[in-house]
C-alpha cells in the first residue's frame, strides 16, 4: 500500500515538475533583448544598502559611476547603516570624489537612524534613502554587486509603459571555482523560472540586488513603514506590489539588465543565505507553496523510491537531471556563461541537499542570524 501511494505521488509530482520545466526551457529560448531606451529617461535614484561593506563598496560605485545615463538625471545614495567598520570613510571619499567634479555622477551618503519601530535594517536603510531624495524612479543594488553601463538604460525601457511599476533583473554569480559556479547554476536557475512566472503574470519573487521601481509604486504600497518586517524586505515590497497595487511587475532575463554579484565564500554562509530565502517564502501565496512542496517532492520521492521501485525512480531522476540540465545550458547561453556548467553535479548534489534539508530546519530554527544581526 505505502509502496503504491509513493509511486503514484512521484508520478504526479515528477510530471507536474515536467511540465513547468519543459515551459521555461521552450520560453528561455524565445527572449530577445530590449533595445535601450532613447526617449525621456526617468530621474533615477541608484540606491545601496550598505553596512560594513568597506570591501565590497568600492567595485560598487565605481560600476555605477560608469554608467551611460544622462548626468541631470541620476544620482547614487549610500545607506550607512550603523557600519562600524570603514564603510563611512570610503563613501564620503566618493561623495569628495563626486563634489570635485571628476565624475559624471553625484554620489550621497545617507545615515540610516536607530529604528524606533518595526522598521529596521535593510527596509529602514532603503527606506531611509527613498526619502531623502524626490527621483521618480529607485534602483535597488547590493554593496557587492557590480551593475553594468547600461543598466540603468535598460531599467528605464523595460519601465516605460504606464503600467508598469516594478522592473526586476537578474543577478549573475561571479568567480571560476567548483564553489562559485554551483552558486551561479542555482541563482540561474531559480531566477529564470521566476522571471518566466513573473512574465506571464503569476510573479512569484524576485531578487532585491537588481530592482526598480517607481516612486508612485513605492508610495502606492505605503512604502517599508506601512509593510511587515521580514528579513527578505525585496520580498516583501515585490508581494505587495503584485498583490496589492494595480501596476504590473516585469522580470525579464535579458542579459542587459543584469548585475554581477559576488558569491558566499563559505558553505554555512551560502547555507544561510539559502535558509534567509526560504523564511522570506512562508509567506509565499498558496499557489508558490504548492509549487515549493512540488519542489521539495521531486528531490525526497525519488530517493525514497529507489528502495521500492527502483527502475522507475532512476528514470524519474534522470529526467530531472535532463530538465535541469536543459534549462539551465539555455539560460547560460544568454549570457556566454555556459562554463559553469562544468559544476553541474555539485550544483545537483548541492539543490538536492538543502531542498530536501531546509523545510525540517526551518521548522526548529527560526531566528535568522544576518549582517551581525538577529531576527
Amino acid at each position: 500500500m505505502i509502496e503504491t501511494i509513493l509511486i503514484t505521488l512521484l508520478g504526479v509530482v515528477a510530471t507536474v515538475y515536467a511540465a513547468v520545466l519543459i515551459k521555461a526551457v521552450l520560453w528561455t529560448r524565445s527572449l530577445t533583448s530590449l533595445q535601450p531606451a532613447h526617449s525621456r529617461l526617468p530621474r533615477i535614484a541608484v540606491i545601496v544598502a550598505a553596512r560594513n561593506e568597506e570591501q565590497h563598496l568600492p567595485a560598487c560605485l565605481d560600476a555605477l559611476l560608469t554608467q551611460n545615463y544622462p548626468r541631470d538625471r541620476i544620482d547614487v545614495f549610500v545607506a550607512n547603516d550603523h557600519s562600524t567598520d570603514r564603510t563611512t570613510e570610503v563613501i564620503d571619499t566618493y561623495v569628495e570624489k563626486t563634489r570635485a567634479g571628476n565624475s559624471s555622477i553625484s554620489i550621497h551618503r545617507v545615515d540610516v537612524p536607530e529604528p524606533t519601530s518595526h522598521l529596521q535594517g535593510k527596509a529602514q536603510a532603503i527606506h531611509t534613502a527613498i526619502k531623502a531624495c524626490d527621483h521618480e524612479y529607485i534602483l535597488i543594488t547590493d554593496a557587492d554587486c557590480r551593475p553594468p553601463d547600461q543598466w540603468a538604460k535598460m531599467h528605464a525601457a523595460y519601465a516605460a509603459d504606464d503600467d508598469i511599476g516594478m522592473v526586476c533583473g537578474h543577478a549573475y554569480v561571479s568567480g571560476s571555482s567548483v564553489f562559485a559556479s554551483v552558486q551561479a547554476l542555482d541563482w540561474t536557475f531559480l531566477l529564470m523560472i521566476a522571471s518566466m512566472l513573473a512574465e506571464e503574470n503569476h510573479p512569484l519573487t524576485a531578487m532585491g540586488n537588481n530592482m526598480g521601481i517607481k516612486r508612485e509604486t513605492y508610495e502606492a504600497t505605503g512604502g517599508y513603514p506601512s509593510l511587515p518586517f521580514s528579513v527578505t524586505e525585496d520580498y516583501v515590497l515585490f508581494k505587495t506590489v503584485a498583490e496589492r497595487t494595480p501596476y504590473r511587475i516585469r522580470y525579464p532575463a535579458d542579459p542587459a539588465l543584469c548585475v554581477h554579484t559576488l558569491p558566499e565564500t563559505s558553505f554555512p554562509a551560502l547555507y544561510g543565505q539559502r535558509r534567509r530565502w526560504a523564511w522570506g517564502g512562508l509567506d509565499a501565496p498558496l499557489w508558490a507553496r504548492c509549487l515549493y512542496v512540488i519542489g521539495f517532492l521531486v528531490h525526497l520521492l525519488p530517493l525514497l523510491c529507489l528502495a521500492v521501485a527502483p527502475l522507475f525512480a532512476a528514470a524519474v531522476l534522470l529526467l530531472k537531471l535532463l530538465l535541469d540540465g536543459s534549462l539551465l545550458h539555455a539560460s547560460l547561453k544568454l549570457g556566454s556563461r555556459t562554463r559553469h556548467l562544468s559544476a553541474f553535479a555539485a550544483f545537483e548534489g548541492y539543490l538536492f541537499f538543502y531542498t530536501i534539508t531546509l523545510p525540517f530546519v526551518l521548522l526548529l530554527f527560526r531566528r535568522i542570524r544576518w549582517k551581525d544581526r538577529r531576527f
